[in-house]
C-alpha cells in the first residue's frame, strides 16, 4: 500500500526560517506530493514570491498551495491548512522544523504498514544535527555525574508534556503497539508536540484544532493529540529525526505564559469535560503539584518573584470562574479574553 503525504505549515513573519523548513522537506529521500503554507504575514505574497523564486524546480511536481491566513492565529491556520491538504496523511510543522533526509520516509512506512488504520499519529524525535540518515546516525549518551542525578530525572520526568495536560476522560493509551508494526522501530507514544506531529488526514478532519484557544495556544497540541488518540494509537519512529530550531520570539513573561497555560486548560475542561467536579479536582491537584516543583525550580533559577508558582496558584483561584459560574456562550467569552489580554502581538 502507498500513501501520499502533505506538509503543511503555517508562519508568521519569520521566512527565513520558513525557507530552510522548506529545503529539508524537499530535500527529503521520499517527498511530498504538496505543500500547504498559510502565511500571516502582512507580507504574505513576498513571502511566496520567494519561496516559488527559491525552488522554482520542486515546483513541477511537488504542488504548492501558498496562501493567507484567513485569521490570524495558529489554530485557525493549522485548521485552514488541513482543509486545504488532500493527501493520505499530513506533516502538521513548525517553520521552524527541519526534517532529516530520511524522516519522512520512515515515518511513511509505519503508516503503509498499519494496514488497519489502527494507528491516528507517528510522531519522531527531536534530534540534534547535523541532519545525517538513521543509518548513519548516532545519538548522544547519557551522561554521567550530577547534571543526570536521579532527583533531576524525576524533576524532568515530571515536566513532560503528558504531565502538564489534565485529560477530560481517559489518559491515552500506552499499551503495545499494532501488531502490523511491531517489526519496525516504534514505541507506543504519550501527547505529541505540535512541531512534530504527522496523522492520518481522515481522522484530523473529523478533530481538528480547537479554536477556543486562539491566541498565544498553549496546549492546543495536547488537545490536538489527546482527541485524536479517540480515533487510534499514537507511536513514535525514534529513527525519523527533527530538528527544532527554536524560533521561539516571545517576549511574553514567565508568569504571562504560564497563567495563559493554565487558563487554557480550564477553559477546554469547561467546553469538553462530561463531569465539571471531577475536572476542578484533577485541576486543583495538578496546579498544586506544579506550584509545589515549581518552587523549587524558581528558586534555583534565581527567579525571586516565583512567577511560575504564581501563576498556577491563580489557577487554582480561577476554577470556580471557569467551570462553574453561570457564563453565557462560553466560547465567546473566552475568545474575547484572549483578544484583550493577547491579541496586541497579532495586529501588530
Amino acid at each position: 500500500m502507498t500513501l501520499s503525504w502533505t506538509l503543511t505549515i503555517c508562519t508568521y513573519n519569520r521566512p527565513h526560517f520558513l525557507v530552510e523548513t522548506l529545503r529539508c522537506a524537499l530535500g527529503q529521500t521520499r517527498r511530498p506530493s504538496e505543500v500547504v503554507i498559510v502565511d500571516a504575514s502582512d507580507d504574505w505574497e513576498d513571502n511566496r514570491d520567494q519561496m516559488v523564486s527559491e525552488f522554482t524546480a520542486d515546483w513541477q511536481d511537488v504542488t504548492l498551495v501558498y496562501v493567507p491566513a484567513d485569521v490570524r492565529s495558529l489554530t485557525f491556520q493549522r485548521n485552514q491548512a488541513l482543509g486545504l491538504a488532500t493527501s493520505d496523511i499530513v506533516f502538521s510543522l513548525d517553520d521552524d522544523i527541519y526534517l532529516y533526509p530520511d524522516a519522512a520516509e520512515i515515518v511513511m512506512r509505519v503508516y503503509e504498514a498499519d494496514a488497519d488504520d489502527e494507528i491516528a499519529m507517528v510522531t519522531g524525535q527531536f534530534t540534534p544535527g547535523p541532519y545525517e540518515p538513521a543509518r548513519k546516525r548516532t545519538y548522544p549518551t547519557a551522561k554521567t555525574g550530577a547534571s543526570t542525578s536521579k532527583l533531576r530525572q524525576w524533576f524532568e520526568s515530571q515536566l513532560t508534556l503528558d504531565s502538564h495536560f489534565v485529560p477530560y476522560g481517559d489518559p491515552v493509551d500506552m499499551g503495545p503497539v499494532p501488531a502490523s508494526v511491531q517489526h519496525l522501530n516504534v514505541f507506543p507514544s504519550g501527547l505529541v508536540n505540535g512541531g512534530r506531529t504527522t496523522f492520518r488526514r481522515k481522522f484530523a478532519t473529523e478533530s481538528g484544532w480547537t479554536e477556543l484557544l486562539r491566541y498565544y495556544a498553549t496546549h492546543e497540541d495536547s488537545d490536538f493529540s489527546y482527541r485524536m488518540s479517540q480515533f487510534g494509537r499514537l507511536v513514535v519512529a525514534p529513527d525519523a529525526g527533527f530538528f527544532h530550531a527554536d524560533g521561539n520570539d516571545s517576549k511574553a513573561s514567565r508568569f504571562r505564559i504560564n497563567t495563559i497555560r493554565v487558563r487554557n486548560l480550564l477553559a477546554l475542561h469547561a467546553v469538553h469535560s462530561p463531569n465539571r467536579v471531577r475536572s476542578a479536582l484533577r485541576c486543583a491537584a495538578s496546579f498544586g503539584k506544579f506550584m509545589g516543583l515549581y518552587v523549587a525550580i524558581d528558586a534555583a533559577q534565581k527567579r525571586i518573584s516565583f512567577p511560575t508558582v504564581r501563576a498556577y496558584a491563580y489557577g487554582i483561584a480561577q476554577i470556580p470562574v471557569f467551570l462553574f459560574f453561570p457564563i453565557r456562550n462560553f466560547k465567546k467569552w473566552y475568545i474575547d479574553m484572549q483578544e484583550r489580554m493577547y491579541g496586541d502581538r497579532y495586529k501588530s
